[in-house]
This record gives structure tokens, C-alpha cells and sequence, in this order.
């Protein structure tokens, strides 16, 4: 049965943190100033269609409104996404929980018992990440007006090919799967995130993750001004996803839009990292790039004109879910997106950026097994 006392008092809890007065709750919701006192007052509960605009309106389920489930209670100066991750942080020097600490106005930093304490810079969560000396990637976007060209820009042709194309593919497991929480791995600028984010539909805590403070800090102005989703709280971490500051078991989706591959030499300790921070039977979505056969003509072409190893991240299907299983994954689907494509004929590699689009492309969803 549900105690309409306890609801009322989450709501109560809701409108304060949201700032609103009783009247002004009511004119957002279109019902009476009256009705929400009686909510409040544990003497009614609202009816359907109001708990689903409220649950829109203050970005909480319906069973953690109803039920109380991973209810969060608001805490001045930390918003809802911090404070929701707050509990899944460690420190990745000495792997102890981190406390949150609000030392003045506007001013928050995580601390452990050894004395470690990482600050929150311009919304970002900075544990001390930096980026590989002589690949630092995100100096190729100049300014903040560079990088929302760069937002704006379509992207690689090559990558929109297939009949659903990847990005769909991964939002139809995501859908399936409903998660709570999302991981998002070297995340970039996030362009494969955004195609997720704008059609979720439920509350989720999404958490980027990247080696650059920079890119992260514009991150956070851009899905707040143009890709803000109502559903979706953000939260942002400068972090090496080698060592990720976060607990065992605590994400519900480890996603990556070619975040394992950018990380190149890391990129089997990232996978590795995906799996222990996974809750049990939960899964890793991602994209990776394979090859069709080692033997083949046309990719020992390829591998010669790129001058790539062979011992490298260059997998066959075969080799990817034999690492995988290593990793600890129960069990991974494959799902072929486009083919190879054919070797050129000359001498001359014809890409001077994103080396590996030649390659086949694949969605891979890797499942931990359920303890």
C-alpha cells in the first residue's frame, strides 16, 4: 500500500528544491494550489496524469516518487546528477570512497581519508587527468566556437552507412535496457551520446568521462544550452577511464561512441575497467572496429598502407570476443553494421584522419555476468 504520507512529503521536498511556492508548483502542474497542500499534507495523492507531469517536471520516476527508491534528497549547492554520482566515487590514487565537501558558496571538492581532495573546476569533476604528452587531442579545437562547428558539422559519411545506422542500433539497446545510469568512455565531445540523449525518455544519471578538462567544460555549456534533455541528469569527470574514480558494480551501461579505440595502447584496460565498474548482468554498448581476415588480400593491403600493426587493435570478430571473454564478459553480441571497404589500387593510404574507417564497423554489446 502505498503511504500517501511519505509521498507527500517527497513532493514537498521536490517544489522546495525546485524553488517554488505551493501556487506557483500548482500553475506548472495546471492544478489548484489546494491539491498540492493536500498531497503535501499525506491526504491525497495526485492522479495519473498529474504524477506523470510531475514526474517530468522534477525529473523523478514514478516508483522513487511512490516507493521512495532511489529518492534523492536535495543538498544546497550540489545538483541532482553530482549528488546522485557522489555516492559511486572513489579516489583512484588509494581506491577509498570519497566524501563531498562544500567548503563555501558555490564551491564543492570530493575527499577520501588519505588526504587526497579533487575539486569541481568549471562544473567538471577533476581528478588530475592529462592528456598523452605529443597526442593532445583537443587542441585541434581552438576555441568553444570551433567546437560547436565541430557539434554542428554531420560528420564522416562513411560513419552513417547501414540500414539501421550505428547509432540507432545503439539507442534500440539502450531502449531495451532502460538503464539508470550511463557511463559514457572517453567521451570526446560526445557526438555519439547526443543521438542517445535527445530520445530518452525516463530519469537517467549520464556520466562523461575524458582525459580533457577542456573539452569536458564545453561539454557541459553545450548539453546545457542546446541538448538539454529534462530526463537527463549530466555529470562530468576528468578521469583516465584506465583507472576510473568510480566504485565496483555501480553503472548500470558502459557506453562508447569509439572512446575504447581512442584511448589506443589503454584501450584493453578500459575495456577492463568498463567491466568492474558494471553492475552484475549489466552490459557495455560500444562500437569497434574490425577486420574481416587477417589473410585477406585486401587487409594486408590495408595494414601495409597504413603502416598499422598487426598485434595491435587490429581484431577479427573472432579475436575481439576471445578478448572479451578474457575481460571477464559473459557473453557479447556482435552486430555488423558495414563492410571493409576494398584496398585502393595504388601505393597511397587515402586517409589522413580517422585512420581505421576503412575497417568494418561493429556494435558490440558485452554483458557481466550476473553474480
Amino acid at each position: 500500500m502505498i503511504d500517501k504520507g511519505a509521498v507527500g512529503r517527497r513532493i514537498a521536498i521536490l517544489r522546495q528544491g525546485l524553488g517554488y511556492s505551493q501556487a506557483v508548483f500548482a500553475e506548472k502542474l495546471h492544478v489548484s494550489a489546494q491539491a498540492v497542500s493536500k498531497w503535501e499534507t499525506g491526504l491525497a495523492l495526485p492522479d495519473i496524469e498529474v504524477l506523470l507531469n510531475l514526474s517530468w517536471v522534477c525529473k523523478v520516476s514514478l516508483h522513487a516518487l511512490l516507493e521512495g527508491e532511489d529518492f534523492v534528497y536535495p543538498i544546497p549547492g550540489l545538483d541532482r546528477g553530482m549528488q546522485r554520482v557522489s555516492p559511486l566515487l572513489v579516489c583512484p590514487q588509494c581506491r577509498k570512497a570519497l566524501a563531498t565537501r562544500i567548503p563555501g558558496p558555490g564551491e564543492i571538492c570530493f575527499s577520501c581519508g588519505c588526504g587526497c581532495i579533487y575539486d569541481v573546476a568549471d562544473g567538471v569533476l577533476h581528478f588530475g587527468a592529462r592528456e598523452v604528452t605529443g597526442e593532445l587531442w583537443s587542441l585541434w579545437l581552438r576555441n568553444y566556437q570551433h567546437y560547436l562547428q565541430e557539434q554542428r558539422h554531420p560528420g564522416n559519411p562513411r560513419y552513417w552507412q547501414g540500414d539501421p545506422h550505428y547509432r540507432e542500433v545503439m539507442w534500440q539497446h539502450i531502449k531495451r535496457l532502460r538503464p539508470r545510469t550511463i557511463l559514457v568512455m572517453a567521451c570526446g565531445t560526445g557526438s555519439g551520446i547526443k543521438y542517445i540523449i535527445e530520445r530518452i525518455n525516463w530519469p537517467v544519471t549520464v556520466i562523461m568521462a575524458d582525459l580533457s578538462h577542456r573539452i569536458l567544460k564545453w561539454n557541459r555549456v553545450f548539453f546545457a544550452e542546446e541538448w538539454n534533455n529534462p530526463y537527463v541528469d549530466m555529470v562530468y569527470m576528468a578521469c583516465d577511464c584506465a583507472a576510473l574514480p568510480l566504485a565496483d558494480g555501480c553503472v548500470d551501461i558502459v557506453f562508447s561512441n569509439g572512446g575504447f579505440e581512442s584511448m589506443g595502447t589503454k584501450m584493453m584496460p578500459g575495456v577492463t575497467e568498463a567491466h568492474r565498474v558494471l553492475a552484475p548482468g549489466a552490459h557495455a554498448v560500444y562500437n569497434i572496429s574490425l577486420i574481416e581476415n587477417h589473410a585477406n588480400p585486401d587487409t594486408q593491403k590495408w595494414i601495409h598502407l597504413a603502416q598499422l600493426s598487426t598485434s595491435g587493435n587490429l581484431n577479427d570478430s573472432a579475436q575481439w570476443l576471445a578478448k572479451c571473454r578474457l575481460v571477464g564478459f559473459e557473453k557479447t553480441e556482435l552486430t555488423k553494421i558495414y563492410d571493409e571497404l576494398p584496398a585502393p589500387q595504388d601505393e597511397i593510404f587515402p586517409f589522413e584522419n580517422e585512420v581505421l574507417q576503412w575497417m568494418a564497423e561493429f556494435i558490440a554489446v558485452s554483458q557481466k555476468y550476473n553474480a
